[in-house]
């Protein structure tokens, strides 16, 4: 039930196998995301690859290194100049492990935590609990 995700960059990222992802993306995650966006006046956002998802733990001193070119190419690099005015676009990734997210959102109660760029957002993890996904899985999919 629980998969391996060769192609993951992260050595700390677990990952969860579910033959119905796609009612649960489109039902339980998508809907999360947007609330959470929602409440913060962000209107462009995106996901960061699956492959590319990390964790805390990447950013301890001893994993950093390896790990930086890997945080630079999907965080970092995105970020540009457009005429007088710099663009950092929002990047976001899901997460099943809620220490990840220290944060709770006052208008959602989305478990969530943050990546600044001096005192600008630019990576959100949001946390789902593995709960609301089997009570998807359940009986909250079928559209």
């Amino acid at each position: 039930m629980i998969e391996t995700n060769s192609k993951a960059k992260s050595q700390f990222v677990g990952y969860f196998g579910v033959k119905n992802v796609e009612k649960i993306g489109r039902n339980l995650i998508f809907s999360t995301v947007e609330k959470f966006f929602n409440a913060r006046n962000i209107t462009t956002h995106k996901a960061i690859q699956n492959y590319a998802a990390f964790s805390d733990l990447d950013f301890d001193r001893k994993n950093f290194d390896d790990f930086f070119g890997h945080f630079y190419e999907f965080i970092v690099d995105g970020i540009h100049k457009n005429d007088d005015n710099v663009e950092i676009p929002v990047t976001y990734c899901i997460t099943l492990d809620e220490t990840n997210c220290s944060k709770i959102c006052e208008q959602t109660q989305i478990r969530y935590d943050e990546i600044l760029l001096f005192d600008t957002p630019v990576f959100y993890f949001i946390f789902v609990d593995v709960k609301e996904i089997f009570v998807c899985l359940r009986d909250g999919c079928d559209e």
